[in-house]
């Protein structure tokens, strides 16, 4: 800077004053960068009045760099006075950060960190980058310290260590205790009730379950899946079924509804009658007097009965429910039998009265057939012509004649 001097003659005695710019600004201030404020008076090496920026002297704080400064002081008698300077925005000042973890325990199966990953915050004047100080492999078990660097744009570095230890895991855990369930219609579902989980390295794996396909305010059978997961990502599944039935009748037992089965039988059995012959008219009193009705369905044996007997109304289920009661009073031997569930259930019986087992379902079919008695053959006929209405799985039940 070249030195600015002005002499001025006194007005009397001969005296004369002078004034340079090099005694009033320095020709150079440093500020660290990110720092608040920064006033004209950091430019005066001693104070002075009516000094000011230039409009023309933009710096940023924030940004480091050399800044041209000019000042204007307004003075008595001389005017306007101007000086020059430079301010020089630096940063020297590391970053300041904090680590998200104070050590790092991982899977090999695990997504590797970034090093931004393992870093809360940075504090600094300028933008930093994250990185490791040298390559890591996180997919192998072991001890090591991994090492992040910080570097602002000033090339100010920070050091970071944080201690690393990768577990070797590839053993899912087990889940134990997934049984059928049974529950009633309006009833809580306590799916996880029973169920366990455990791991041979983490202690508080998860268990899902997936109930989409229950609907529990309709009865039939459903599918529910339990998956388990551990910390490394190991899973483990396992299904099993859900059963919607109907609530129980509160007054349907076994004395109400034996007593309301023999009244029935005392109506429509002779004493000369066969067994067969009693199986049919058992057939025929469940077909003509129990209005099919799909809303009005119920699972236990003794309500189902109930509702038949009574209300004489119901679906397959009541209809099937209801006879086999019947025949139980009459001795008749008997046992459900289950369509294989596409679109929709179905039940039935099959009944032996000495004679091998035969097909017997007290509904009567939409085109109006009456399926008693029936051999194997016939029924697999019928249902691969109807739209598989009695496909079930022979290997879970005796041979059928």
């Amino acid at each position: 800077m070249i030195p600015l001097i002005i002499i001025l003659g006194a007005v009397t005695g001969g005296l004369f004053f002078y004034f340079s710019a090099t005694d009033l600004v320095y020709s150079e201030v440093y500020i660290e960068a990110g720092s608040k404020d920064c006033t004209v008076g950091d430019f005066l090496k001693h104070d002075a009045d009516g000094v000011a920026f230039s409009k023309d002297s933009d710096f940023d704080l924030n940004t480091p760099g050399d800044y041209k400064i000019t000042i204007n002081r307004k003075m008595p008698v001389i005017g306007k006075m101007t000086y020059h300077s430079t301010l020089h925005v630096q940063d020297t000042t590391a970053p300041v950060v904090t680590l998200a973890e104070e050590s790092i325990e991982m899977y090999t199966t695990a997504t590797a960190p970034t090093a931004a990953d393992l870093v809360e915050s940075v504090i600094d004047a300028s933008n930093c980058t994250i990185d490791f100080k040298e390559p890591y492999d996180f997919t192998k078990e072991g001890k090591f310290d991994v090492v992040i660097l910080v570097t602002d744009e000033a090339l100010n570095t920070t050091e970071s260590t944080i201690p690393c230890t990768v577990v070797e895991d590839v053993t899912p855990p087990e889940i134990t205790g997934v049984e059928p369930l049974t529950v009633s219609q309006g009833d809580a579902i306590s799916y996880k009730k029973g169920v366990t989980v455990t791991d041979d390295k983490d202690e508080n794996p998860t268990l899902e379950v997936d109930t989409s396909l229950v609907n529990p305010d309709k009865r039939g059978t459903y599918k529910i899946t339990y998956t388990a997961t551990d910390a490394a990502g190991n899973t483990s599944e396992k299904t099993t079924t859900i059963k919607i039935v109907s609530a129980k009748i509160s007054e349907a037992t076994e004395e109400t509804v034996y007593a309301k089965a023999d009244e029935i039988l005392s109506e429509i059995i002779t004493d000369n009658m066969t067994q067969l012959q009693q199986a049919k008219a058992v057939f025929d009193w469940v077909v003509k007097n129990i209005t099919y009705s799909e809303t009005a369905g119920i699972d236990d044996l003794l309500s189902a009965a109930y509702k038949g007997m009574y209300y004489r109304v119901g679906d397959c289920t009541v209809k099937q429910k209801t006879a086999e009661v019947m025949l139980n009073r009459l001795g008749i031997k008997n046992m459900e039998i289950e369509k294989i569930r596409d679109t929709r259930g179905h039940y039935w019986l099959l009944i032996d009265v000495g004679e091998g087992w035969y097909h017997y379902d007290p509904n009567l079919q939409l085109d109006g057939t009456l399926i008693f008695y029936w051999h194997d053959a016939d029924l697999w006929a019928y249902s691969n012509a109807h739209k598989n209405t009695h496909n079930y799985d022979p290997s879970k039940y005796p041979h059928i004649q």
